[in-house]
């Protein structure tokens, strides 16, 4: 009985000392380095009247994108700011033209998208707003009327 005494002793003991231990809080570690606003991609939004828009950007499909505001607003992300990009948007519904956007490095702003504490966190946003031209409806061609034999 009194070695079990014991050893509830011991275990106690080792708990008491190993509680501090496990409630340290670890020293916050401090930003090894800042990131470069370079290296941070572009965002396009674009505001349409058409909902799921199919697009390419520079002639390839791109899967870093979302739809938002009613499946009414595409948001292209991760683009890069140093050259221009073309995108050509194409509407699901028919009767309407594809359009050609084209992303200019200028565009790009630079927005604060949240703030918590001393950390900012930013992102270089263009908006655009775009308005589909109807499609031309081509008329079928009338059968030509068959001459009319000369008169005799």
């Amino acid at each position: 009985m009194k070695a079990l005494h014991r050893i509830l002793i011991l275990i106690a003991a080792s708990g008491l000392f190993a509680l501090p231990a496990m409630a340290a809080k670890p020293a916050p570690s401090e930003p090894t380095s800042d990131v470069s606003e370079a290296d941070i991609g572009g965002e396009a939004f674009i505001h349409m009247k058409l909902e799921f828009v199919k697009f390419t950007l520079d002639g390839k499909e791109w899967e870093n994108h979302e739809y938002t505001d009613n499946r009414k607003t595409l948001v292209i992300r991760g683009i890069e700011r140093s050259g221009e990009h073309t995108v050509v948007l194409s509407p699901r519904e028919a009767g309407w033209e594809p359009f050609t956007l084209v992303l200019k490095p200028a565009e790009f702003k630079r927005t604060n998208v949240a703030q918590k504490g001393k950390t900012t966190v930013i992102a270089f946003r263009s908006k655009h707003v775009v308005d589909f031209a109807k499609a031309a409806t081509a008329k079928p061609a009338e059968p030509a009327k068959p001459a009319e034999p000369p008169a005799q």
